[in-house]
């Protein structure tokens, strides 16, 4: 009995300190801190590596600082994709999850990844009619900026 009460302190005390992690992360998030909340983030991690929270705050800050980053945020961007996915797989009823994680792909250039998301959920979705406008706008912006480009393209080399 007396090693059960030492266990529930040592398992009480890795999720109050993966609480307080989480919110100095979210703290620093919100103030536009993204390095220091990556930080806490991943301290939350360690305490909870099976924690969908931290790796969603996670995959939010990483997509972030991929942000600022552009176009040298490819390994933020890498990091953002695993945690917002990984944070998908561990919540699969947080559509808050499923939804950061397919605009993501969006925004990514991961049409048919986001088209995977749009397959695999229900047409009685709620969110399924805005992601399949999503998706639908993406891919038409996409051919039209390639129409362009080759247009440009096959003017220059007229030139020359």
């Amino acid at each position: 009995m007396r090693y059960l009460s030492i266990l529930l302190v040592i398992f009480a005390g890795h999720a109050i300190g993966q609480q307080s992690e989480l919110a100095a992360g979210r703290a620093y998030y919100q103030s536009g801190e993204f390095k220091q909340a990556v930080a806490h983030f991943q301290l939350a991690l360690h305490a909870d590596p099976r924690s969908a929270e931290s790796n969603y705050w996670l995959g939010r800050s990483y997509e972030t600082l991929a942000d600022i980053a552009t176009p040298f945020g490819r390994k933020y961007r890498s990091l953002a994709h695993t945690h917002l996915t990984k944070a998908a797989e561990l919540a699969p009823g947080r559509d808050d999850y499923r939804s950061e994680l397919f605009e993501f792909l969006l925004d990514s250039g991961r049409q048919n990844q986001a088209r995977d998301i749009l397959v695999r959920s229900a047409e009685s979705d709620p969110d399924y009619e805005y992601m399949l406008s999503r998706l639908r706008q993406t891919r038409r912006l996409n051919a039209s900026l390639n129409a362009w480009l080759t247009k440009v393209f096959q003017l220059t080399t007229a030139w020359h």
